[in-house]
């Protein structure tokens, strides 16, 4: 976006009229600044990692010997290196977000969706939710409050995936809230506190399965960037990437698919769908092919390892981390978090 060009310096968001916005953040963060001093927190910087082959086939036999890891320039010994495969196909979550999406391009990723959902060809259980106008999320086909008794039902539920995406739609669709109707940075502040706030509550839900699992967010994204009418300005990227962080630890990954930049439709705000799957170890796709993006979800899958290494206690400063992984296997590509923000305690 153009005013990350900007050579004037981020300010002012913790001035009068933000506080309020940076206070409510802080308090879904969980922890952001209280504990990054401490510096008593031991515990190891977990990261997801998906390696592939030059023709995109999966490698599943890396070993940590082939692995180097620095972080913010300083080389580190891995702990543990983990193939994270499981006797059960893994969970897909699809939020399909109507929030961040203009009416008319409601309209058309719904009809996008409603055909390809119905013959998905997904091989483990497969839920959706609905990001509501309203900031709230709508269970059209939900999380079970058992995931293993419901392991037949959610194979089957996708046949009447249509008619069920229908009811839930006119159901959400009804009333948008005042606040997020004008063009404005009032507009912009609310729909990034309310969409951050519903993807923290998905990642909640999504924590009560255990194991590793996914989570598609079909989206035009969120601004990560945000210019005051005062020229002051609240940049982002560090509460999507702390989001990320959080939803390692849960040992989800967070995909995205856009519907592709048509201004007629909804402003695609692309960054932000970036840095939120680059802080996790998924991908960002620039299009609405569900069957496409379930397929590659499921390939990185039968790649994906938890990678372990532990830094020194002054390594939790509350700064943020750059991140490098390289293997010395040949022909090997690596996908994996840039960075982390060192957050004692989070």
């Amino acid at each position: 976006m153009n005013c990350l060009k900007s050579s004037r310096p981020l300010r002012g968001f913790f001035d009068r009229g933000h506080a309020w916005l940076w206070a409510g953040l802080l308090l879904v963060t969980v922890g952001f600044t209280v504990h990054a001093q401490t510096g008593a927190n031991q515990r190891p910087v977990r990261l997801n990692l998906v390696a592939m082959d030059s023709a995109g086939q999966p490698v599943p036999d890396l070993a940590a010997s082939e692995l180097a890891v620095s972080d913010n320039g300083s080389p580190q010994q891995l702990v543990t290196l983990r193939l994270r495969q499981g006797d059960k196909p893994r969970p897909v979550v699809v939020l399909f977000d109507l929030l961040n999406a203009g009416e008319s391009s409601r309209g058309a990723v719904w009809n996008a969706l409603k055909a390809p959902l119905a013959r998905v060809q997904s091989t483990g259980p497969l839920y959706l939710y609905l990001l509501a106008p309203d900031g709230s999320l709508y269970p059209v086909h939900g999380l079970p409050a058992a995931p293993v008794s419901q392991a037949e039902a959610d194979a089957a539920w996708v046949k009447d995936a249509g008619p069920l995406l229908d009811a839930a739609m006119q159901k959400v669709t009804q009333l948008k809230p005042l606040a997020f109707r004008a063009v404005s940075p009032t507009s912009l502040q609310e729909r990034f506190k309310a969409t951050y706030t519903a993807l923290e509550d998905m990642r909640v839900r999504m924590a009560a399965l255990r194991g590793p699992k996914e989570l598609l967010w079909i989206s035009y994204g969120i601004p990560s960037t945000i210019h005051f009418v005062d020229r002051t300005w609240f940049y982002g990227a560090p509460f999507l990437q702390q989001l990320g962080d959080r939803f390692v630890r849960t040992e989800t990954t967070v995909y995205t698919a856009d519907p592709g930049i048509d201004l007629e439709r909804g402003i695609l705000d692309r960054d932000s769908l970036d840095i939120l799957t680059a802080a996790t170890g998924g991908r960002a796709f620039s299009t609405v092919d569900l069957n496409r993006a379930i397929a590659k979800i499921q390939a990185d899958a039968r790649a994906s390892y938890s990678v372990e290494y532990q830094p020194p206690a002054n390594n939790w400063d509350g700064k943020y981390h750059k991140l490098r992984i390289t293997v010395a296997r040949k022909g090997v590509r690596l996908q994996t978090e840039p960075g982390y923000y060192a957050v004692s305690g989070s």
